[in-house]
């Protein structure tokens, strides 16, 4: 059974309806595709801790859109749902010490963890770090950080290697 961790994320970000046009700090056509991978896509609506999702691990209920998502949904609308879904989660990132000193991957791969685990994990994860503006403990220290037992090894180990991969390209926050 796959089991989608952004539903935990979503309850972990607080529910908040964005608007139409929101514009994006700009995670990475590789970030979107990473999350994209790692979550997985289903068509139709399924369920996770009770709540109706849907594409790449939206949680309509917590999003408050369930009405406006006529199912099955393509893959291109479920991309469009979830670069609508990051806004919040890159906000988390650059709400962090120093993001603004981040380069697109350390970016990437925070927002990677951010929609995984939620703002409050982000922080809790990274706080330290990012206030002493080592950048490389966070990409070593992301395939050992909050794996659920091993559940997200494959994750985390993709969120270090975006993290790490060189970039002169900044985060944008």
């Amino acid at each position: 059974m796959k089991f989608s961790i952004a539903a935990i994320s979503l309850f972990a970000l607080s529910a908040v309806a964005l608007p139409a046009g929101v514009v994006r700090r700009g995670a990475s056509a590789a970030t979107v595709s990473l999350i994209s991978d790692a979550e997985g896509f289903r068509a139709d609506y399924y369920e996770i801790m009770g709540h109706k999702t849907i594409g790449y691990g939206h949680d309509c209920v917590a999003r408050k859109d369930c009405d406006g998502i006529q199912a099955p949904i393509t893959d291109a609308q479920g991309t469009e749902i979830l670069q609508k879904d990051l806004v919040g989660f890159e906000q988390c990132v650059c709400a962090l010490p120093n993001a603004k000193d981040l380069n697109a991957n350390q970016y990437g791969a925070l927002v990677s963890y951010a929609f995984n685990t939620g703002c409050g994990g982000l922080q809790q994860a990274w706080t330290g770090a990012m206030t002493s503006k080592n950048f490389d403990s966070i990409c070593s220290g992301l395939p050992t950080t909050n794996t659920i037992n091993g559940l997200l090894d494959n994750r985390r180990r993709k969120e270090a290697a975006l993290c790490s991969t060189p970039t002169t390209q900044m985060s944008g926050c």
